[in-house]
């Protein structure tokens, strides 16, 4: 084991890719793992140019993720990117998840004053990278996402508590144009947590159901023909006043239409 590491640096090609594969198995049972891979470059890997390469690095790490300490933790999280290939993605997006729920693990129990600072920069960094993997092009990703914020442990399944928190920990002006897609799916799931969720609305199919005719009474249908009549004439009255709106009106709501709120 310690032969394939030091001898790393002096590896290309497919001769590298082989030796990273065959450290995989047994990785977890070398004490000072990380270290001796990020002597070797292993970080400078996950930035190589071949995907194929950069999917063994990422699996290796992914292996020796619970061994590692929350500054080694923080390098990695700052070197991965969500673009590449689907397998680059997936391993990407195991080793997000874990360092996710690790840091907010770690940010929720007392910790030192002086690395609160680090910590929280570290938290909100994993969570920009979450979020723009919800609007991955690979749907396997992008469902895998969802169903991880989904989680009770990442948002409530209360409403209120869970509108919240969409407001609070899920905006970012990384996914903005995107926020509202999966702000509206995160709280059309939370309905399904709703005792009420499982209920039929109607006990039986309605094509199985028989109709019948309902008589109304002479008032009802008098009162029934009023509401309709004075509901026509407000329409009426109220596509008159469109028809003779003054021209001036017509250009000062052109160029508030126009305006741009963005530059202003």
């Amino acid at each position: 084991m310690n032969k394939l590491i030091f001898g790393l640096k002096n590896m290309y090609g497919d001769i590298k890719i082989e030796c990273l594969e065959s450290l995989i198995a047994n990785i977890t049972e070398f004490d000072s793992a990380y270290l001796e891979l990020r002597a070797t470059g292993i970080l400078d890997i996950l930035i190589h140019k071949d995907f194929g390469i950069r999917g063994i690095a990422l699996h290796l790490l992914y292996k020796l993720l619970t061994k590692l300490t929350h500054e080694q933790l923080y390098d990695i999280a700052q070197i991965l990117y969500v673009d590449g290939p689907n397998e680059w993605q997936i391993w990407t997006l195991e080793i997000y998840k874990c360092i996710y729920d690790y840091i907010t693990n770690y940010l929720t129990k007392e910790i030192k004053t002086s690395i609160r600072s680090l910590s929280e920069m570290f938290y909100h960094h994993v969570g920009e990278q979450l979020l723009e993997l919800l609007s991955s092009k690979n749907e396997y990703i992008r469902v895998n996402y969802r169903n991880f914020w989904c989680d009770s442990k990442h948002l409530s399944t209360s409403s209120h508590h869970r509108l919240m928190a969409l407001v609070d920990q899920l905006y970012s002006i990384k996914t903005e144009n995107e926020y509202l897609n999966y702000y509206t799916n995160f709280l059309l799931e939370c309905t399904t947590h709703n005792l009420d969720y499982n209920y039929f609305i109607f006990e039986n199919p309605l094509d199985k159901c028989s109709f019948q005719e309902f008589p109304l009474a002479y008032q009802q249908q008098q009162q029934l023909s009023n509401s309709t009549s004075s509901i026509i004439l407000q329409t009426q009255e109220i596509s008159n006043r469109q028809e003779f709106i003054s021209t001036e009106m017509l250009d000062n709501n052109n160029n508030n239409r126009n305006y741009n709120w963005l530059n202003s």
